[in-house]
């Protein structure tokens, strides 16, 4: 069977991702699609508002036959780490295409973006002048949106690949609050969080929606108890960060306040919140440095046609079904972010049970 791949987020499902699962299987006339989604936080140092379990419901409704799950440490990184990845797993699973939206759909463009050999020592240079990562790639090789900035990441991945790449255009500005009927999935949060209605953008029921800011109280409390010799054993914490965000945390009681405190042209929102959830999870940099290669695929979800693939490729892909197979230490992080992401829900005891249980399956 010829297989097409997305990789996804889902913060929530909306009708924009519809979208992009039914250009993906009219553009590459795959037989099975498959999504390798983010679990329950994100790329950009959200928590996600629907867990794991939501979004693989979500998208095996709505035509993707199988979900994998991209590991929480590599969902945790910058846009470079978390492409590779995904693209890693969805080569794994031998996709032939991945398509991915792009704000500017100029795949020519893109692909020059991830040929260029960027200068490192320039590019570090930049960033304690008091650029940010993205400004900084930017004054090196053009601007670039939030999803183009993902495309780039993606194709350089791709390299070495037989995959093919093909993008759609993204038409909705990622930023904007307006409800509508493609609405970005910023403005669809701020909704659900104002009690609004967001029918008209997903057909999605969010029954326990989960906000970083809920997370806040407990950050707040590690910030102030911890020593920063502690602080700087945490994964991605680097460059004096612990200083900053100990300060912050003293000044501040809201979250928004706190983290737009603490932006700055060398600290983007993405980078103080993805910190801010690996202190939360506690997880070392030891124990990320001593990771092997992922030599798996987590299946979060499938339906028939996702179930007969994965007999098909079952003598060549290590699948793990079942939270306890999940290869040591990737399982010991996976049940630390696990239990924090069940730490904010009405109900965390049933979640816990949840992430046990078998995967979704329609």
């Amino acid at each position: 069977m010829k297989a097409a791949g997305i990789i996804v987020e889902y913060n929530p499902f909306h009708n924009g991702h519809a979208y992009h699962i039914n250009k993906t299987r009219e553009l590459s006339d795959a037989d099975v699609l498959i999504a390798c989604s983010s679990g329950d936080f994100n790329q950009r140092g959200d928590v996600s508002i629907i867990n794991k379990y939501e979004k693989t419901k979500a998208a095996l409704e709505h035509g993707v036959d199988l979900v994998v799950e991209l590991p929480f440490i590599y969902t945790l990184q910058n846009a470079y780490v978390f492409g590779k990845k995904a693209v890693e797993i969805l080569n794994r699973l031998k996709i032939s295409d991945l398509v991915f939206g792009s704000e500017t759909n100029n795949l020519e463009e893109l692909k020059k973006y991830s040929e260029l050999e960027v200068d490192v020592t320039r590019l570090k240079e930049l960033m304690h002048d008091g650029s940010s990562f993205p400004k900084a790639y930017g004054l090196l090789s053009g601007s670039l949106y939030p999803n183009d900035m993902l495309g780039v990441a993606y194709l350089k991945a791709l390299k070495d690949t037989d995959i093919n790449p093909i993008s759609i255009h993204r038409t909705n500005d990622y930023h904007s609050e307006d409800m509508k009927v493609i609405a970005s999935a910023t403005a669809i949060r701020k909704a659900i969080k104002e009690g609004r209605d967001i029918s008209m953008a997903t057909d999605l029921f969010i029954n326990d929606p989960v906000f970083n800011d809920e997370l806040y109280p407990y950050l707040r409390t590690l910030l102030f108890t911890m020593q920063k010799e502690d602080l700087q054993k945490i994964f991605l914490v680097d460059e004096g960060i612990e200083n900053l965000l100990k300060e912050k945390a003293i000044l501040h009681n809201n979250y928004e306040d706190f983290v737009n405190d603490c932006i700055s042209r060398r600290y983007t929102r993405s980078r103080i919140q993805r910190v801010m959830i690996m202190i939360a999870a506690q997880i070392k940099k030891d124990e990320v440095k001593d990771l092997r290669d992922n030599d798996y695929v987590r299946v979060l979800g499938f339906n028939e046609k996702g179930r007969k693939y994965i007999r098909e490729l079952k003598e060549e892909v290590n699948f793990v079904t079942l939270f306890k197979n999940i290869p040591e230490p990737y399982k010991d992080i996976e049940w630390r972010a696990s239990l924090l992401y069940a730490s904010l829900l009405k109900d965390p005891d049933a979640y816990i049970k949840r992430i046990l249980k078998e995967p979704v399956i329609i």
